[in-house]
């Protein structure tokens, strides 16, 4: 499992992990999120995958590319998020 890091996106995760499952995310649903609450938003949608599914977070966490699979549920995951989340707000 890689090591811990506290980076500028997420409060207590990988900042590797964070950054792929980012990558993910079409950059227009991200700059939707007004800019002052952009990194809670991040940070927080990083801590939910990490904590309901660990196994995927994980994956992502290793260094090198994600498998194609783990790529595939992450970006399903990740990007219902966003949509939910850019819905409620009606983002």
């Amino acid at each position: 499992m890689a090591e811990k890091e506290t980076g500028p996106i997420g409060s207590s995760s990988s900042e590797t992990a964070n950054r792929k499952i980012l990558d993910l995310v079409d950059d227009a649903k991200v700059k939707r999120i007004p800019f002052f609450v952009r990194k809670h938003a991040l940070s927080k949608t990083f801590e939910k995958i990490e904590h309901e599914h660990p196994e995927l977070y994980a994956a992502a966490a290793q260094e090198g590319p994600l498998p194609d699979e783990a790529r595939s549920q992450l970006s399903d995951i990740v990007n219902a998020i966003f949509d939910q989340k850019l819905k409620k707000h009606s983002l």
